[in-house]
């Protein structure tokens, strides 16, 4: 009865996910034409509404979702640390020309980056990262943590998330790396959010400064 229900869970999170990937194509695809480029608050709301209609992924995100974790010092040292590996290497690639879209070197390097206007920073800060931790760092990561062993979801996880990220593709990794190191640490999906929102802060506005 056990192996049973954990098959229709496997099965009903493999669905929901298969669903999840496939709506979001749709409104990345169409957002520009349908959605007047609010693709990424449409894509938000599909994704609470999905995730509200499947028992089995409710089970996995709603104890993911606590706050707990700030009352740790640790806590704050696997969020500081989530975010100095990226920097270093992001500044490594714009200085040796390596590991990212040679555009957005190039652009960067003479002046011509341009940081994120209000409402696609609103995007960036707030939704993105929401919709993301919920669902890789959340559903997908520990639902691979039932099945497989942790490392393996790590990557299997942190693959997908750089994917999703083609111009940042090396960088978005090592970033899927640490974000799902600081969930499985901190079993909670809030650190890493915050985590997320800071680095997308930084990248989308911060990085033409500092």
């Amino acid at each position: 009865m056990i192996i049973s229900n954990r098959k229709k869970n496997t099965l009903s999170n493999l669905l929901y996910t298969v669903l999840l990937l496939l709506t979001g194509y749709g409104v990345s695809f169409f957002n520009s034409q349908l959605f007047n480029r609010f693709g990424t608050l449409v894509w938000l709301l599909i994704f609470i509404l999905l995730t509200l209609s499947f028992s089995s992924v409710r089970s996995l995100i709603v104890p993911l979702i606590n706050f707990k974790p700030f009352k740790s010092p640790l806590t704050y040292l696997y969020m500081l640390v989530g975010i100095f590996i990226p920097y270093i290497i992001l500044r490594l690639s714009i200085h040796y020309e390596i590991l990212m879209d040679r555009s957005l070197i190039v652009y960067y390097k003479n002046g011509l980056l341009e940081g994120l206007k209000q409402y696609p920073l609103i995007k960036a800060v707030i939704f993105a990262p929401i919709w993301e931790e919920l669902f890789f760092r959340g559903v997908l990561l520990f639902a691979l943590l039932k099945v497989v062993k942790p490392i393996w979801a790590v990557v299997i996880t942190s693959v997908i998330f750089s994917l999703f990220h083609p111009a940042y593709l090396f960088l978005s990794l090592i970033i899927g790396v640490v974000l799902a190191c600081i969930a499985i640490k901190t079993k909670s999906v809030i650190p890493s959010i915050v985590t997320h929102s800071i680095w997308n802060l930084y990248t989308g506005k911060l990085f033409l400064f500092l």
